[in-house]
């Protein structure tokens, strides 16, 4: 609107009404005030700003589509992952007819859950190590896997992060006092003793273990004395029969510990416990995969390092097992093109079978890498368009990595991101998806870009 007009309005109208009490003046001159202030306003206002908050950020009305940028992708071997006090910790045997065979191992610390406990002249009944399932578990628990349990020799450090690999020196004697205690998975199944308990598996130990600690119980006195005179224990698993499974334990949990039960001279049961809940106590997992007992084409990609494979088929798998390397070997040739990335979108197509048996992961996640080899966040992730849900319709996963694409066309990233399984050091899940080849058709491993040229 033009200023100069509405001012000799104001004024004709401000004559017009010269009868008018000087209240009603007062009022209509502070109206027409505001209002001019209000108009002044909306007529500086950009013209190319007006309405920019009712656009979809998706309209691409304008934009060139194309799915069609190269990609060269294949598996490898992940490296190392830590696994140091996760939050829950999986223990088992599985063989994979695709991945080949994982073992799932736990080293962990204990303390006395309290300090100065006089156990001078108790007579030992039993020792039980416990842990609590957390009712997640991996393959077939119809199958049984064997446990074993080691005492350590050396200590678990407080200061170290281990990793998948890691190990600490243990003595060679099993110390259940079944020597071949093998577990049948119920990670659903309340168990009961006195009372109905959560569900959680016994594990009895040596009687000598027993009537060590009774003997030496002076040991006990604070939790730095006991992890010095009894280091911890390394529990593991082998193959019993069938292809076993992989069962998720809460070392946290007030289930999850040795219990130590004895009699005083009155004859009265009496029960002391070491947790393993404390901050005090050190945990982590191991978890040793033979690849070699995998499918052929899995091995001849993954171990032998054939890449052209993964034009057919791709393999992520946790637990520090197998990752897929995607690269983008054209895109930086775009830097001198007069383009903006609109949108860009890596699709992933699952084609794994028994899924009823191996559920693929519930969410993946990617990483870049810079000019000095270094992993780095992808800008996108974090954001609430990133992705990487599985979506169990479609079989897929998508992330939109508009801005990482920019990055490497722009800056000085490596044109290539690695794909891994989200949480992967207290995850088990692995995956099969299609290569990139044409004749994997709209299900292969693809890059779709939504750009405008200017």
């Amino acid at each position: 609107m033009n200023i100069t007009i509405f001012m000799k309005n104001f004024w004709n109208f401000r004559r017009a009404s010269f009868n008018l009490p000087a209240f009603n003046h007062a009022i209509i001159f502070l109206l027409l005030f505001t209002t001019i202030l209000l108009v002044s306003q909306s007529c500086n206002k950009e013209p190319s700003s007006i309405g920019l908050n009712l656009r979809d950020r998706d309209d691409l009305l304008g934009a060139t589509f194309t799915d069609t940028t190269t990609l060269i992708a294949y598996s490898v071997l992940e490296d190392s992952l830590s696994t140091t006090n996760l939050v829950s910790n999986y223990l088992g045997y599985l063989k994979d007819n695709v991945f080949g065979a994982v073992t799932a191992g736990i080293y962990t610390q204990f303390i006395p859950s309290e300090n100065n406990v006089d156990l001078d002249g108790a007579v030992l009944d039993s020792i039980v190590l416990t842990l609590r399932y957390t009712g997640g578990f991996y393959g077939d628990t119809l199958n049984p896997f064997a446990i074993k349990v080691y005492r350590l020799r050396d200590e678990i450090s407080s200061t170290e992060r281990y990793n998948q690999k890691s190990s600490i020196e243990h003595y060679g004697i099993n110390l259940t006092y079944e020597s071949d205690f093998r577990l049948y998975p119920t990670p659903t199944s309340r168990a009961r003793l006195d009372t109905m308990l959560e569900p959680h598996v016994r594990i009895r130990l040596s009687d000598d273990l027993g009537n060590e600690f009774l003997e030496k119980y002076s040991q006990m006195a604070t939790a730095n004395s006991f992890k010095e005179f009894f280091k911890g224990l390394y529990i593991c698993a082998e193959q019993y029969s069938g292809n076993g499974s992989l069962v998720n334990f809460t070392l946290t949990s007030a289930l999850s510990g040795i219990q130590l039960y004895y009699k005083r001279g009155d004859g009265t049961p009496r029960r002391f416990s070491f947790i393993i809940r404390s901050p005090d106590a050190v945990r982590f997992n191991t978890y040793h995969h033979d690849h070699e007992l995998g499918a052929l084409n899995f091995v001849n990609q993954v171990v032998h390092k054939d890449t052209m494979l993964g034009k057919e088929t791709l393999y992520v798998q946790a637990m520090g097992g197998v990752k897929t390397k995607i690269t983008f070997p054209n895109l930086k040739a775009l830097k001198d093109k007069r383009m903006v990335i609109n949108k860009a979108e890596l699709i992933i197509t699952n084609i794994g079978e028994d899924l009823h048996l191996y559920p693929p992961p519930t969410r993946l996640t990617i990483y870049g890498v810079n000019a000095a080899g270094t992993n780095v966040f992808i800008r996108d992730d974090g954001t609430s368009y990133f992705g990487g849900n599985y979506d169990a319709t479609k079989k897929e996963y998508r992330f939109r990595i508009t801005r990482h694409v920019q990055d490497i066309i722009l800056r000085d990233l490596q044109p290539s991101i690695y794909l891994v399984v989200a949480g992967a050091a207290a995850n088990p899940n692995r995956l099969i998806l299609n290569g990139t080849h044409p004749n994997n058709g709209t299900s292969r491993l693809r890059l779709e870009i939504y750009y405008t040229e200017y």
